[in-house]
């Protein structure tokens, strides 16, 4: 080809000029000095490369900045550069060869490689001569052929695609290359004397030199600039060190070389990858901060602000009793006292003078609200609807969306179109150890709070649906007996921040709090035996036996339903399931307030009495009145307590009092004659008369209550001096403790004459804060010191949250804790950070003789109700008093003082899983530090062998739409099934493991799963667009008023553009406060029919409530070239 004088890659490639002169330099010298090289600049001139004689390679860098002038040139950045081109490109098998093709010609004899470190060395310098070389003679450069310089990198882009300038000085080869017409024009005045006119033509070139001569002339500037080049390489060369060995090194850990890497390298690469982005972050205060924490503290406020700045909202799930509240205090801080935004602290009323404290010592500027307030009538969301920050306390309180109190604060969320006073989206900050109770949609509520029930909102974490991926988690934990914190994994690291105490142990061992180190009481489990059989004066099994008997009939009134009456069957099987679930609940809360306390147990009794008896002469009246319908109309009743009932009916006395009349009046009527009354009221009169029985025998059973003189044992012997806490699920019991301990007189002086306190939720606020204040002073953070201190308290589960107790060091669980996150969440309020305790002990009363027959009973019980759970037929109303089958094996183990339970209750409780991969990331950098694990290049691999599979593990990064952070994509793939999970939590159990691990490379193809899983994520992706940019679902409410208003349009009862403005706002994901302001509307619309109040009505909702519309700029969408392989292993069986 014609060599050009000039290449720009635009009119001419440089790679195609280097090819040419390449094939006519076989056997000949070859060098260049590059301040940058890259495969893909060997992968355009390799097969014209490896001919060569003798190639030495010369590499420097480029200053970044003008501040690196001057310094020397780092090689480590080179290196680093020379691994991320490599880690950039595709893995596949043409790469892979192109690399084992540039290792094999750099291990050659005839080839050299050069490191220039004594500056930037950032010159681009291409030299042939044509000498003949060979093993004996590889330096001469005598004869100077060629020699390009200029502005390109031995790099793809500088050899063909990117715009560069680059000269080039040679010999002539040709004779006719030698005439040059025009350079001779442009030239021709420095031959002619001062006004002389002399025309160039060609026969006149030829005529004055001959072709020879002039190639010779013409090739002596060529040589002259050449061989100055070369000695300017051979400077260069020798001021130079060998690089050749760490090249091949480089290439060879690349994705594409040989070198092995154990599975303990992949495995802690993946992790560190992962978790890189949060080790990396520093903090960034806004100012001087009056808020002192621990590092493991600091480090949740760096990943909590984050996630903040990604998703407006984050759950803050420490274990109990590990400070959440200064990590929202910190938070606040940012918010409130920085930045001046309006801040609202959502607590229970028991923890608001706590807050009071806390806002102010560091004066952080907040309204409180505290959150029973939300549900009450009156209660005015408007006043709070411009928060820019909301911090929502003990937030597993609004895990329940058809609770009045979360659609208060859905409402405050949702107004000033979800905006705060500055504009921005509202920040929602979650504070929950245990934010669920029974069921995954009870954190899936929790965080529509700051989704505002936008589906797509987890959109750029692979979630398309939001209520579809809560769906398909809850199967999964129930197929699998897995816990939320595994099946939620991924959405979990997204938006969840927690910290626990094996965590804190393991990654933290130095942590300090204002200077002292961070210390965790030892937990010890004791069991406290009792004989339940002799409490109940030998009538435990005939008590039992009568509990199972007992229809209950007023609780399953569809089984009396007759067929012909029967219109839909599917909704009779619905119905008539849920209510045999109800009775196998209510038969379970007898079987528990049994073992509890004779008292609570009578009670019960009294009150079952109660209902049945009122409901046989309402119903003798044609009306049926639900339990829940009765204890409604009861509080109409001048009743201080509802203790007062008595066993028998309180038709009259309903009857009797106005409101309560109505009330009843108001309850929809059920035509009698669709039911088999006579059997019906046959049932109830039976259970009338079975617990009048128990009722009245029940009666003489408290004076003999061995479990009570139990406790009094316990409390004037071991536990005597010691601050103790008493907790019983039930108030009844709590009350009855109280009575009995405090008027005893006998007891009270053997066991040193202590001070006993009760607290329960008939206590107000201010008096329970106060006698917290006397039980645990250290804990209260206050500085003043009551005069007298109490010293046994006994309370319901009402102060299992929030509440800071680390004066105490017992707990005595007087009842049998049937749900584990009581426990958890019991043991948290003395098991703190700060706890004066080297250990703190938890007693557990257990019926020796007893526990493994009521445990069975109840089993039975749960037993028929997961059943008809499985049939579909259950609410999430009635789940939520079910016990998990695991529970009864928890129980046995508590009472074999099995404290490993306790770990794993919380674990389970408090969602664990993403700590627990940290936390062997952090023993590991603890250990080795970061060296290690930032050498090891992307894209590595190595295998090993696990049981029962046959697969293959990638991990893909890519950049986030925004630009902040990465993506991260974890895959394993069934090599057989070809099956894709996808569950990064499960996926590194899959691949843990521990140093000494041995490497086994299986025989999948691992080209072909590799593009099975990149299809897989891009398919993901296309769906969760697919998703995102169809209509959104809303509810049939929407939908309804939406018709309504059309309809008035083409009637033109309403402006146009308002009915518009108000369809348009109906289109958008709401909440249930708004579908209840919208129903209220709608109904109103049906008496009155005036379609303007409609329109006005949703015109003003539309004004508080709408939301700006997404903006119409398409996201980048995720391409296979956005993909970066981190690593990979062969998994096999």
């Amino acid at each position: 080809m014609h060599i050009p004088f000039v290449i720009d890659n635009q009119t001419c490639r440089l790679a195609d000029v280097l090819n040419d002169l390449l094939a006519q330099s076989v056997g000949k010298p070859f060098d260049v000095a590059t301040a940058y090289f890259a495969i893909s600049g060997f992968r355009l001139v390799k097969d014209n490369l490896h001919p060569v004689g003798n190639f030495r390679l010369l590499l420097g860098a480029e200053p970044h900045s003008g501040t690196d002038l001057g310094l020397r040139s780092n090689v480590d950045v080179l290196k680093a550069r020379l691994r991320g081109d490599l880690e950039a490109q595709p893995f596949n098998e043409e790469t892979m060869r192109l690399v084992e093709s540039l290792i094999a010609f750099l291990r050659m004899d005839k080839v050299a490689v050069r490191l220039y470190e004594n500056g930037f060395l950032h010159a681009k310098a291409y030299l042939f001569h044509q000498d003949c070389v060979d093993a004996h003679n590889h330096s001469d450069r005598l004869r100077p052929f060629a020699a390009i310089v200029g502005s390109s990198n031995f790099t793809g882009p500088g050899l063909a695609w990117n715009k560069e300038l680059d000269l080039v000085h040679r010999v002539i080869m040709p004779e006719e290359e030698a005439i040059d017409k025009d350079a001779a024009l442009r030239v021709d005045y420095l031959g002619r004397n001062e006004g002389e006119e002399q025309a160039v033509t060609l026969e006149g070139i030829r005529a004055n030199v001959s072709g020879r001569s002039r190639r010779l002339i013409k090739s002596e500037v060529g040589a002259r600039a050449i061989t100055d080049l070369m000695e300017w390489y051979e400077r260069q060369w020798g001021d130079s060190r060998d690089f050749k060995d760490e090249l091949i090194d480089l290439l060879d850990a690349s994705k594409f070389g040989t070198k092995e890497y154990s599975p303990y390298e992949v495995f802690t690469k993946a992790l560190y990858e992962y978790f890189r982005e949060e080790l990396g972050e520093n903090a960034s205060e806004l100012g001087r901060s009056a808020v002192d924490l621990a590092e493991f503290q600091e480090d949740s406020v760096k990943k909590a602000r984050r996630i903040l700045a990604r998703y407006d909202g984050v759950l803050i799930a420490d274990s109990v009793g590990l400070g959440k509240t200064w990590i929202g205090k910190k938070l606040l801080e940012d918010f409130a006292y920085h930045r001046r935004q309006k801040a609202v602290v959502v607590c229970p009323a028991s923890l608001r003078n706590m807050w009071q404290r806390e806002l102010a010592t560091a004066t952080i500027a907040a309204q409180i609200v505290g959150m029973e307030e939300l549900g009450r009538e009156g209660f005015d969301p408007a006043r709070y609807g411009d928060a820019d920050v909301l911090l929502v306390d003990e937030s597993h309180n609004f895990r329940n969306d058809k609770a009045n109190r979360y659609a208060g604060l859905d409402e405050l969320i949702q107004r000033n179109g979800g905006r705060g006073r500055d504009g921005d989206r509202k920040k929602v900050i979650l504070l929950s150890a245990t934010p669920i109770n029974n069921d995954l949609y009870d954190l899936a509520n929790q965080l529509r709070l700051f989704t505002q029930n936008q589906p797509d909102y987890f959109r750029e974490a692979g979630i398309g649906d939001f209520n579809a991926y809560f769906r398909r988690a809850r199967r999964l934990a129930k197929q699998e007996d897995a816990s939320a914190g595994i099946v939620l994994f991924n959405l979990l690291e997204e938006i969840m921040v927690r910290n626990t105490r094996p965590y804190i142990r393991a990654a933290y061992p130095n942590a300090t709090i204002k200077g002292k180190p961070v210390a965790f009481p030892e937990r010890r489990l004791r069991t406290i035996s009792y004989d339940l059989g002799a409490t109940y004066g030998g009538l435990y099994d005939e008590i039992v036996a009568a509990i199972d008997t007992l229809s209950l009939a007023p609780y399953k009134l569809e089984a009396y339903r007759k067929k012909s009456a029967i219109r839909d069957e599917q909704e009779h099987e619905w119905e008539a399931g849920r209510e045999m679930a109800l009775v196998g609940i209510f038969k379970t809360r007898f079987l528990k307030r049994l073992e509890s306390s004779v008292e609570a147990f009578r009670l019960s009794l009294r009150r079952a009495l109660t209902f049945e008896e009122t409901y046989k002469d309402y119903l003798l009246d044609g009306k049926v009145v639900s339990s829940r319908d009765f204890q409604k109309a009861i509080r109409f009743l001048a009743r201080d307590e509802e203790d007062d009932l008595v066993a028998g009916s309180l038709a009259d006395d309903l009857d009797a009092v106005a409101e309560a009349r109505e009330y009843i009046e108001s309850l929809p009527s059920v035509d009698l004659n669709d039911y088999d009354l006579r059997k019906l009221t046959r049932d109830v009169e039976a259970d009338i008369k079975l617990l009048q029985s128990l009722h009245d025998r029940s009666e003489r059973m408290t004076a003999k209550d061995g479990k009570i003189a139990k406790l009094k044992e316990l409390l004037a012997g071991d536990l005597k001096g010691k601050k103790v806490l008493i907790f019983s699920s039930f108030k009844d019991t709590t009350r009855y403790l109280h009575r009995g301990l405090t008027g005893d007189a006998k007891w009270l002086k053997s066991a040193g004459n202590p001070t006993v306190r009760r607290i329960d939720s008939g206590n107000h606020p201010d008096e329970r804060g106060h006698i917290l204040w006397q039980f645990a002073p250290l804990g209260s953070g206050r500085e003043d010191k009551p005069d007298q201190q109490i010293d046994i308290l006994v309370s319901t589960d009402v102060l299992s949250e929030g509440q800071n107790l680390q004066d105490c060091g017992a707990i005595v669980n007087y009842d049998l804790t049937w749900n584990p996150i009581r426990l958890v969440q019991r043991n948290g309020r003395i098991d703190r950070i700060g706890s004066p305790h080297a250990e703190i002990a938890i007693l557990n009363m257990f019926p020796e003789e007893q526990l493994e027959s009521l445990l069975h009973l109840v089993e039975r019980l749960t037993s028929r109700i997961s059943t008809i759970d499985d049939l579909g037929l259950l609410d999430a109303s009635v789940l939520g008093e079910i016990v998990h089958p695991r529970t009864f094996n928890t129980l046995r183990r508590i009472r074999e003082e099995d404290g490993a339970v306790l770990d794993e209750e919380e674990a389970r409780a408090e969602l664990a899983g993403p700590e627990m991969l940290l936390k062997q990331l952090k023993d590991l950098l603890n250990r080795d530090g970061t060296t290690t694990l930032t050498a090891l290049p992307n894209g590595i691999h190595s295998g090993l062998r696990r049981e029962k599979c046959n697969g293959m593990f990638f991990y893909f990064q890519a950049p986030r739409a925004d630009g902040q952070g990465k993506r991260h994509f974890w895959r394993y793939i069934d090599a057989k099934s070809h099956d894709i999970r996808e569950n990064r939590y499960e996926i590194a159990q899959t691949i843990a493991c521990l140093p000494d691990e041995p490497r086994y490379i299986g025989n999948q193809d691992v080209f072909v799963l590799q593009d099975e899983v990149i299809e897989h994520i891009l398919a993901s992706e296309r769906e969760v667009e697919a998703r995102a940019a169809a209509p959104t679902a809303v509810d049939p409410i929407q939908q309804t008023v939406t018709e309504e208003l059309k309809d008035a349009i083409r009637r033109r009862s309403v402006d146009r553009d308002v009915a518009k403005t108000c369809i348009a706002f109906l289109g958008q994901p709401m909440g249930r406060s708004l579908h209840a302001k919208l129903r209220a509307a709608y109904d109103a619309w049906k008496d009155s029919r005036d379609d303007k109040a409609l329109a006005a009505e949703v015109a003003s909702m539309a004004e508080h409530f709408g939301k700006e519309r997404p903006s119409s700029a398409t996201t980048k969408k995720l391409t296979r070239d956005d993909l970066e392989l981190i690593c990979f292993e062969y998994v096999s069986g």
